[in-house]
């Protein structure tokens, strides 16, 4: 709020002019206790009003980034985040992990409901497409299938996994990222993985 009076103070705007600006764009009456014939005598003055009391271009543009102070930013849905199909890709994500118990006593694979944010934090974080977060999953699972899946992540800590100093790593990120850079590489391999 200060950075708002600040702006009204820089651009010398008593509040009760601001809301007459205001009054005006959004077509209201002002209340009786502002003297309407004095502020906008005022604004007429230093030219933030018309004779004919319209908005000229500088109020107008000081009306948007004063507005601007009072957007709240739209908290992206996961459909946002992840596009219209986010269910049935987290579901194809999920099944290419097998479905067993690893030797770490958890199970492959974790539910879709709690992959859900997980898969928020990541497409929030990185920029892949669904295409090679699965490829890149296919090539994790497949190195891991040769030595009977010992010390394989699951589905959920191969996509975001806690560290020690609270932060978050995805070894997941890092598999898309080798993709990026060796996109040729077993290229043969993964292409007949996808069903």
């Amino acid at each position: 709020m200060t950075e708002i009076f600040n702006k009204l103070i820089e651009q010398k705007l008593t509040p009760n002019s601001f809301y007459v600006l205001y009054c005006i764009k959004e077509n209201i009456i002002p209340y009786n206790s502002v003297n309407k014939e004095l502020e906008c005598s005022r604004l007429q003055k230093d030219e933030w009003l018309t004779e004919s009391l319209q908005l000229t271009d500088k109020s107008i543009i000081f009306m948007i980034e004063i507005d601007g102070y009072f957007k709240q930013s739209k908290k992206k849905t996961s459909k946002d985040l992840m596009g219209q199909n986010f269910v049935q890709n987290i579901e194809e994500y999920i099944k290419i992990f097998p479905n067993k118990k690893l030797s770490s006593g958890k199970y492959a694979r974790i539910p879709a409901r709690n992959l859900e944010n997980a898969f928020r934090w990541f497409f929030s974080t990185y920029n892949y497409n669904w295409e090679i977060i699965f490829l890149a999953t296919q090539k994790y699972v497949l190195e891991y299938e040769s030595k009977n899946y010992e010390y394989m992540r699951n589905s959920q800590y191969f996509l975001r996994k806690q560290t020690v100093d609270k932060s978050w790593d995805s070894d997941l990120a890092i598999y898309c990222e080798y993709l990026n850079n060796n996109p040729t590489e077993d290229d043969t391999v993964f292409n007949d993985l996808i069903v």
